[in-house]
C-alpha cells in the first residue's frame, strides 16, 4: 500500500474554503491572486505538497468534489513528494489564534 495525497481540481474550485480549516497539518492555501481567466469570483486553494501527509480529512469538506485522492507510489522518481511543482504565492489563513476562524 503507498501513500496517498490530496489534488485540486482548479476549475471545479469555488474557493469556498471550507477545505482549509480541515487541513490539520496546512497544506491548503488559498492564492494570493485570482488567475486571470477564471469564471470564479474567489480565488482557489492549492496543495501545499510539502505539507501535505495524505491524511485525507479535507476531502469530504468539498461541495464540488474538487479534491480527490492521489496515490503515491512507495518507490517512485516520479513522485511529487520527491519533485513538488513550483509553488505559487498563496496568502497566510488565521486558523490557530483567539477568533481567527472560530474553529479552534
Amino acid at each position: 500500500m503507498g501513500q496517498s495525497m490530496v489534488a485540486i481540481i482548479e476549475e471545479d474550485c469555488t474557493g469556498c474554503d471550507l477545505c482549509i480549516y480541515h487541513c490539520p497539518f496546512e497544506a491548503l492555501l488559498p492564492l494570493a491572486v485570482n488567475p486571470s481567466g477564471r469564471t470564479h469570483p474567489k480565488r482557489p486553494v492549492i496543495v501545499v505538497e510539502q505539507n501535505c501527509v495524505g491524511c485525507l480529512s479535507c476531502i469530504g469538506s468539498c461541495p464540488t468534489d474538487a479534491l480527490h485522492e492521489v496515490g503515491v507510489p512507495p518507490i517512485s522518481l516520479e513522485s511529487p513528494l520527491l519533485n513538488p511543482s513550483a509553488q505559487e504565492e498563496t496568502e497566510v489563513v488565521k486558523r490557530w489564534r483567539k477568533r481567527a476562524t472560530r474553529w479552534a
